[in-house]
């Protein structure tokens, strides 16, 4: 679980600026299934205007998988649309494992320096630092969306390298257009239609883990580095922003895909 905990940060929705001019609210609903099976689902918001963005998403486990994998996360970023990337005012990942609490917070100063000001436990007990001059510059994961869905707004294409840093680590999201792709209406989606097919790429930089754990650790994220991902872009209600409403990807549990399951405007 710990392994898929960025992946619904692909779920997180937002607009170019020129859509944010009409302020909107949407409440969206992914369903998440791994071999054909449904573990969780995932609940997404997020508020536009012209003042910038709010998005945010919680999950949790429950029922069997609860109780072997105990683990929630509740995601949330905010910001302003202006410039080539986003420009981050706070992000926040607050959660747990297993009862054991993981919290992050970065704030950001008006010139955009991220700064950690919560960290518990602190990237230093497992993880090397992040040095200073890789932060500059950089978005948070959630404000990386955020980034690809403005580009497909304005452009029509997802091809843009966005540099992020969450706190623990430094990485880039590589994403790529695949070219338009038609999604057929199932049981598990309230979208069908057109959408832009994007891959998306994961590309360590720094923050590894320390050489105590680093040889699982490095198996693990060679794995996640080589998989490819598709996520699917649409606007999910006539008039709206593109949102993505499909992700398929492969786990060594099975094949992964996410639907949007509801969306609900206002």
């Amino acid at each position: 679980m710990r392994a898929l905990s960025y992946l619904p940060l692909a779920l997180l929705v937002s607009a170019s600026p020129a859509m944010a001019q009409q302020a909107d609210d949407l409440s969206l609903t992914y369903g998440i299934h791994i071999g054909g099976v449904h573990v969780l689902d995932a609940n997404a918001d997020m508020a536009l205007g012209p003042d910038g963005y709010r998005a945010g998403l919680k999950m949790e486990t429950d029922g069997f998988l609860g109780r072997v994998a105990q683990w929630k996360t509740d995601v949330r970023a905010q910001g302003h649309l202006t410039g080539p990337l986003p420009r981050p005012r706070q992000f926040t990942a607050h959660g747990s494992w297993r009862d054991q609490p993981r919290l992050t917070t970065v704030d950001y100063t008006p010139d955009g320096t991220p700064t950690l000001t919560l960290a518990n436990p602190e990237p230093e007990k497992d993880r090397e630092p992040v040095p200073a001059d890789l932060r500059l510059g950089t978005v948070d994961p959630v404000s990386a969306i955020v980034a690809v869905l403005d580009q497909v707004a304005k452009k029509g294409d997802c091809d843009i390298t966005v540099p992020v840093y969450d706190g623990r680590q430094r990485y880039d999201l590589i994403f790529a257009t695949q070219g338009p792709a038609t999604l057929e209406a199932t049981d598990l989606s309230v979208y069908a239609g057109p959408a832009t097919a994007c891959s998306v790429k994961y590309k360590p930089l720094a923050g590894r883990w320390k050489e105590n754990r680093q040889r699982d650790r490095d198996r693990e994220g060679a794995k996640r580095k080589d998989v490819p991902v598709t996520l699917y872009i649409a606007p999910a209600i006539a008039g709206g922003p593109p949102v993505p409403v499909r992700l398929e990807m492969d786990s060594p549990l099975g094949a992964v895909k996410v639907h949007l399951a509801s969306v609900k405007a206002g």
